[in-house]
């Protein structure tokens, strides 16, 4: 199904917001690829009883290519912790698996209450407490990998790259915010990959999805964000490697309540 020059446009316009944002903070950017893709899905009249299963499959595969751009900008920059990443990754991804097959049973509404809430508490201690005051030290490989399943369970059921649960949690273990976003722009692309790998596959099951899609990837959108998500992910690093650090947790903050927001504002829209 092929897609009007104002609807491609409006993705190139996305992607780039994306991908900036994705770059600067280490998160994903599906906040914004799932609404813009559920918007371009209804525009088509695109209709299925899997569309929120294809917008969120959409936004992970689109955060593959993503993710690895900005990783890749902050390993150059020498801005992540290995040890974290290497404990935290498997986590991650089994915890994505996890998500991903359990999508279809766990009520959607109860898990964005939970991530309004804890989105919200987070933005306002970062706000009020430049450096916030913490006893808490990383934990030890057993508690970094239970930490990293829980995180890429509920990241791949949001659709999202976990940016907003790993940098408060880095944060809180006294891991400095740029190398709590590099860190965390890693982990995101493990979400991206295991939990698209998830949503293809489990996409690929189904027998009666609409025209366009491959599993549960709707690739008219995927492949317009792609290219600009690519392009602005760069430019989002080398912003976050200039930024002061009180600066990055003030905008990160910032981040959180407009995310929690907009979340809040969908549920009650939708409820």
């Amino acid at each position: 199904m092929m897609l009007d020059i104002q609807l491609i446009l409006l993705l190139l316009l996305a992607g780039s917001i994306a991908g900036f944002i994705a770059g600067l903070f280490g998160v994903g950017g599906g906040i914004i690829v799932v609404p813009v893709t559920l918007w371009v899905l209804n525009k088509q009249h695109v209709e299925s009883e899997y569309i929120q299963h294809i917008a969120v499959g959409t936004s992970l595969s689109v955060m593959v290519f993503t993710t690895s751009m900005s990783s890749w900008g902050h390993y150059k920059q020498k801005a992540i912790e290995g040890k974290v990443f290497r404990n935290m990754a498997p986590g991650i991804v089994i915890g994505s698996f996890i998500g991903s097959m359990l999508a279809s049973f766990i009520p959607s509404k109860g898990l964005q209450i939970v991530f309004i809430i804890f989105s919200y508490l987070i933005s306002v201690k970062t706000l009020v407490r430049f450096k916030p005051e913490s006893s808490w030290n990383l934990p030890r490989p057993a508690g970094i990998f239970g930490v990293g399943s829980l995180i890429g369970s509920m990241s791949s059921l949001l659709g999202i790259g976990g940016g907003v649960f790993n940098v408060p949690f880095l944060l809180a273990c006294k891991v400095p915010i740029k190398k709590a976003v590099g860190t965390s722009s890693t982990l995101s692309w493990a979400v991206a990959v295991s939990g698209a790998a998830s949503y293809l596959w489990s996409g690929l099951q189904v027998t009666d999805l609409p025209p366009g899609t491959f599993g549960f990837c709707y690739l008219p959108v995927a492949i317009t964000l792609v290219i600009t998500t690519t392009l602005f992910a760069p430019l989002g690093v080398k912003l976050t490697h200039v930024l002061p650090p009180k600066v990055m947790q003030i905008i990160f903050g910032l981040l959180l309540l407009v995310i929690s927001t907009q979340i809040l504002f969908e549920w009650v829209i939708l409820k």
